[in-house]
């Protein structure tokens, strides 16, 4: 098999841990010690501060966990039946899109647990003692 460029035990220097001996390999100048196997390096770009800015992406899309067409959205179905999600469904003037009443729920969910920062909407009075960002005013 050697003749035709093939190994026969091509996983003998790799012990039962997974680490491989450098005597297998004679081009490295160190010591016959033995060395872990490196899958992959991990990028040194996780960090907060050094946010990769990903193209075609506005900041809406990047920062915002509702966008502002949906709190526009979930706030007119809102302000009109207050959280009676399932008005809300056979209003087919204010749900004009149709979403059932389970989506009309994460979407008001999602749009409660938003910051100040965050809303880009007046929030509706019939909601205001469900949003988190509203709940430190009442006290």
């Amino acid at each position: 098999m050697a003749n035709m460029g093939l190994q026969t035990a091509v996983n003998s220097s790799i012990d039962a841990r997974g680490v491989m001996t450098l005597a297998s390999n004679p081009n490295t100048a160190e010591p016959d010690d033995q060395k872990a196997i490196e899958l992959f390096d991990i990028p040194d770009s996780d960090k907060m501060n050094n946010i990769t800015m990903l193209p075609g992406k506005t900041f809406a899309q990047r920062k915002l966990p509702v966008s502002i067409e949906d709190q526009k959205y979930i706030r007119k179905c809102l302000a009109k039946h207050g959280d009676d999600y399932r008005a809300m469904t056979r209003d087919i003037k204010t749900n004009d899109m149709q979403h059932t009443q389970s989506k009309l729920k994460k979407m008001a969910a999602r749009f409660y647990l938003l910051t100040e920062d965050q809303v880009k909407v007046e929030i509706p009075e019939k909601v205001r003692h469900l949003m988190t960002s509203c709940k430190d005013d009442e006290e």
